[in-house]
């Protein structure tokens, strides 16, 4: 390949790239000016990034894995031990160190709290949209390019995971990153050495972020691609020796380090336990179906994964007709990660639906090239999709505004009243635009609707039930006593023992009945138990007369789920109060 022509295909798609692709696409003069391509990238991801940080703020609540991380980092500050995650004072090895030193860090910088161990999951989803957009820019046109950023930063769970302290965030970020990488190096020779150096950088790190999935996932994509264009030769020994020596001069050293403090027991238990028996055996659920993974794509990517069916019959369509254009290249290329990634995990025993989240972005890239196809030739997809998603916009307002109207004991009516109503507006403007035929309009209102209503949704609702959730004002009184008690808290609230542990550094003892609450409370010294008023009640009456209660709270001790809140009807207190006791 010359240099000429690799630069070409990092060039956006002209009329002339052959298949679908290049006869729908339209002069340059018709795409975006560089200008407003940037301004419109900008604006998607900071209403992006203003979402996330939102919902990052108002729950002051630790969902899925977080506090696994979050709690990790703490320990980590509090003891001044930098190699060995620490979970309640033990080694913790579920994953690598790369994240936990994120969140360290921002301990440091901004004090520990729900939002500074957010920081870099939401930084980690900003770049990864920014990168999304530009990649697919620079791969079709800039239409396209902010569409795809616009559809993976507005896809239901990639807002899920943009605000969490976890590790996928930044390893979608990093899978980004080498994808990117490594196809640049392919298409421009003269770089090609440097491209593919760096990708190895970003594998090493993607390695310290979630493991060997950080490496092997994007080499076998990478590879694949290459077998079926022809180009594995490509390839020399001196590209793998580079690279397997940087992955390694990254990742080795905090390994050594790890080992050498805790053993190689710590190393087994994460290759083994943590990657093999977690794919292999029964480390996790293992029920779920082999088609659990594509189930997880389709919901996931919502609202745009309407249109992934028809982009893949459209692809399908232009390969087997023979078409071999760059243009159709660059989505095979999309297309391989997407199926590499859901194929390797729905063989999986052990399957977690934010597995695919990797695949986001290309998916993102394919949405944004066939919308912007589809709305310059004024197509059905196109159409038909700004019709679903306003429809789907004033059903969801509708919904909502019932729910949270139950709330209005908890709300104004400005607060409850705000994210239907800016939901309502954003159908309408959606019908408004698309009665004047601007498509391409309708779709960014679209995206900005969904934020917006997002937004204010966390900024106006979240806070108020974030207050039902007594957990706050217990770790708030825990606060103030003077410490040294022995903490128990009854297994029914055991999903609150964590996130105690964060707020005020104590370590609860979990008490999994009556009998072992009453020797609990009855043994010398001072004690604390946290439990439902109910189960209080079941102590003998002997032991309740000695017992002070420090705080009692009605509020929401489920878990809290959309399914719950519809089922509820907005009605989310549970009648049984929490209460807070002491033996002395």
């Amino acid at each position: 390949m010359t240099k000429s022509n690799s630069a070409a295909l990092l060039q956006p798609l002209r009329s002339d790239a052959g298949g679908d692709a290049g006869r729908c696409a339209q002069p340059a003069a018709a795409d975006l000016s560089l200008e407003a391509f940037w301004l419109l990238l900008l604006s998607v991801v900071a209403l992006a990034v203003a979402l996330y940080v939102s919902l990052g703020w108002s729950w002051e609540k630790f969902s899925r894995a977080e506090v696994f991380f979050a709690e990790c980092a703490r320990e980590m500050l509090s003891d001044g031990n930098y190699v060995t995650p620490l979970y309640h004072g033990r080694a913790f090895f579920d994953k690598p160190i790369l994240v936990y030193w994120l969140i360290l860090g921002m301990f440091k910088t901004f004090g520990v709290s729900h939002l500074a161990a957010r920081i870099p999951s939401i930084l980690a989803a900003a770049v990864t949209i920014s990168l999304t957009g530009v990649a697919a820019a620079r791969l079709f046109d800039r239409r396209s390019g902010v569409l795809a950023a616009a559809a993976v930063a507005s896809s239901f769970m990639f807002i899920g995971f943009s605000y969490l302290c976890m590790s996928d965030m930044t390893l979608v970020m990093l899978d980004v990153i080498t994808m990117c990488l490594l196809y640049v190096g392919l298409l421009r020779e003269s770089r090609r050495t440097l491209m593919w150096w760096l990708a190895s950088v970003s594998m090493g790190l993607a390695f310290l972020t979630k493991g060997p999935i950080g490496i092997v996932l994007p080499a076998l994509a990478f590879l694949l691609f290459l077998g079926l264009t022809g180009r594995l030769s490509l390839i020399k020994p001196h590209h793998v020796a580079f690279g397997a020596l940087t992955i390694l001069a990254v990742s080795i050293p905090w390994w050594v380090a790890a080992y050498k403090a805790n053993g190689s027991g710590a190393l087994i238990y994460f290759f083994v336990r943590e990657n093999l028996i977690r794919y292999a055996g029964s480390t996790y659920d293992t029920h779920k179906p082999i088609w659990f993974m594509v189930v997880s794509l389709m919901t996931g990517f919502a609202p745009w994964s309407i249109f992934l069916p028809i982009v893949l019959f459209s692809g399908v369509r232009k390969w087997r007709s023979g078409d071999r254009s760059p243009a159709v290249q660059h989505e095979l290329y999309l297309w391989l990660w997407i199926f590499l990634v859901t194929g390797f995990f729905s063989f999986s025993r052990g399957k977690c639906d934010y597995y695919v989240l990797p695949t986001y972005p290309a998916a993102a890239a394919l949405t944004g090239l066939y919308l912007t196809q589809w709305i310059r030739r004024r197509e059905r997809p196109a159409v038909g999709g700004l019709w679903l998603l306003a429809a789907g916009y004033l059903v969801t307002a509708g919904g909502a505004a019932i729910i949270l109207q139950n709330m209005s004991h908890e709300l104004t009516v400005g607060q409850w009243l705000l994210m239907p109503a800016v939901l309502a507006v954003s159908a309408v403007v959606i019908f408004a635009l698309l009665r004047r035929g601007k498509l391409y309009p309708a779709y960014l209102a679209a995206f900005a609707g969904l934020c917006l209503s997002a937004t204010c949704f966390a900024t106006q609702v979240v806070p108020a039930v974030v207050r039902l959730i007594p957990i706050g004002q217990i770790a708030a009184a825990l606060n103030r006593l003077p410490g040294g008690e022995r903490l128990g808290v009854h297994d029914a609230l055991g999903s609150w023992v964590d996130e105690i542990t964060f707020q005020t550094g104590r370590e609860p003892v979990r008490l999994y009945s009556i009998a072992e609450m009453e020797q609990f409370l009855s043994a010398p010294g001072a004690a604390l138990v946290l439990c439902s008023e109910d189960k209080l009640g079941s102590l003998p009456g002997q032991l309740q007369s000695a017992l002070r209660v420090v705080d009692r709270r009605v509020g929401i001790t489920h878990t809290l789920t959309p399914g719950y809140a519809i089922k509820r009807k907005g009605h989310l207190t549970d009648p049984t109060p929490v209460v807070l006791v002491t033996n002395r």
